[in-house]
């Protein structure tokens, strides 16, 4: 009952984050999808409900599927207008909720909804219009991303190159924070609070991010997964937070 009264919490505090962060979230459009990139190392995928599966460079990942990398291993996803790019450094495991977009015809709002359940995730967020929305979960709490370049971990650590999120962090007291993370600096979850990112970590991850943007984008042999229906387990209309 506490536990549910805390995500409760939470559930109410991203609604709000959304309303002042977001105008608003994409209407109904077409569900978008992921394509795998490259893979370094070894790396798994499941579909909604399914078994774990290899993966493979051009494997075609729809909502609901989840992707998990071993040891010393990475993935890059291109998300095309959902993004474009997301990397899962190692031992990380990722949900892809929900790749919503829909084309007004003067611009494309989108919803795209990632549940981080472990390890670590760089990401590079294009502008996006008004109404579009981008969310990271993460197991006790949610970053809300705009036209950014990130480095976001399971734990809560942000850390933002360019652009603007916002967190909102639940601590083991209960506590909920709220902070807007500007570029350069970082979210620390134990103290609550956001700091100047240090020199070394800055280029440690700038490193990183230009990898991921000068990586190798030509033509891949799409490889499709089984069609399944995917049901979002949501409790709310603005947050991917569950009870």
């Amino acid at each position: 009952m506490k536990q549910r009264g805390l995500f409760s919490m939470v559930t109410a505090c991203v609604v709000a984050l959304v309303g002042a962060f977001v105008v608003s979230a994409a209407q109904a459009g077409e569900a978008g999808k992921a394509v795998v990139r490259s893979i370094r190392g070894s790396a798994q995928y499941a579909a909604e409900g399914g078994l774990w599966l290899p993966l493979k460079v051009g494997q075609v990942l729809k909502p609901g599927s989840t992707v998990r990398t071993a040891n010393d291993s990475q993935v890059d996803l291109f998300m095309d207008q959902n993004g474009p790019i997301v990397r899962l450094v190692e031992n990380t495991t990722l949900g892809i909720d929900k790749l919503n977009f829909e084309a007004t015809g003067i611009d494309t709002i989108i919803e795209t909804q990632l549940d981080l359940k472990s390890g670590r995730i760089l990401g590079i967020v294009t502008k996006m219009a008004a109404d579009s929305k981008y969310e990271i979960k993460t197991p006790n709490g949610v970053a809300g991303v705009r036209g950014t370049e990130y480095d976001v971990s399971a734990t809560s650590v942000v850390r933002v190159i360019s652009g603007s999120l916002v967190v909102v962090y639940v601590k083991s007291d209960g506590t909920v924070v709220t902070q807007v993370v500007n570029a350069g600096e970082m979210f620390m979850p134990a103290e609550g609070a956001v700091k100047p990112m240090p020199h070394e970590e800055i280029s440690q991850v700038v490193g990183e991010l230009n990898q991921l943007r000068g990586a190798p984008t030509a033509e891949l042999k799409l490889v499709e997964a089984p069609i399944r229906i995917f049901v979002s387990p949501l409790t709310g209309e603005n947050s991917s937070i569950r009870k």
